[in-house]
């Protein structure tokens, strides 16, 4: 049995999230269709971690295992012109069985994109609008307030069956790309359900003075997700990258 990792990139705006669900079309049932017609064999993947839906990914990385020796230029050229323009296989390489998309990762990267002011034709395909009187440099300044470790149950969906909420966030910033374009950048070494997005809409609460930037502390330490802004929409948001 040799071990394969995958890494993939996908525009999650036409998909109900990476999981398999029933009557539903999904990231990972395209893939595992796509992989049977391919190798002829009944394939299960595993990804570092599951996308909402909407979600979209620059690089996505799974691992599947097949019974048989795989050409990977081959089969990824052919998975390629099987799949929807919306999935791209990036690379298949072989690893070691000890390999765990998930379980392995030392930490990922989210980049959620926003944009200010009136409706933009283009930015709207992939950013959320979030107005125009929001003041940008205060959100930046509590970015600082999210880094470090911390019990982030205040930024998780009140349905998560989840019991360990610490984790630790290395980076997080907001990036002005210019135009009234921007993105928060987010690097940790995992995330709750919904995080990014709730954080997202935090800071947006920031923005519009409806939360002050010392008040965050406070708002983190009442693990509660009452005190957090609301859940912003999927389809700003990214999975840049996960590191090994």
């Amino acid at each position: 049995m040799q071990r394969y990792v995958l890494k993939i990139s996908y525009d999650g705006a036409n998909y109900s999230g990476f999981q398999i669900q029933k009557d539903k079309v999904t990231i990972q049932g395209e893939l595992e269709s796509a992989l049977k017609q391919v190798l002829k064999s009944d394939i299960s993947i595993v990804a570092s971690g599951r996308t909402d839906a909407g979600v979209s990914a620059i690089c996505q990385v799974c691992h599947f295992d097949c019974n048989e020796d795989i050409n990977e230029h081959r089969t990824l050229s052919y998975l390629n012109a099987i799949l929807p323009k919306d999935i791209r296989v990036l690379e298949i390489d072989k690893c070691s069985s000890d390999f765990h998309a998930r379980y392995s990762s030392k930490q990922k990267t989210y980049e959620y994109y926003f944009y200010c002011g009136m409706q933009n034709a283009v930015y709207e395909r992939f950013a959320t609008q979030i107005g125009l009187n929001v003041n940008i440099e205060a959100m930046g300044e509590a970015c600082k307030y999210f880094e470090g470790e911390h019990d982030f149950s205040s930024f998780c969906a009140s349905n998560t069956e989840v019991k360990d909420k610490v984790r630790i966030v290395y980076l997080c910033s907001i990036v002005d790309l210019g135009g009234g374009l921007y993105k928060l950048v987010i690097t940790g070494n995992g995330f709750l359900y919904n995080m990014v997005r709730i954080i997202m809409g935090t800071l947006v609460d920031v923005g519009y003075g409806k939360l002050q930037c010392e008040k965050l502390k406070d708002v983190i330490e009442s693990k509660s997700r009452d005190q957090a802004g609301k859940t912003m929409p999927s389809k700003g948001l990214v999975l840049k990258n996960v590191e090994y």
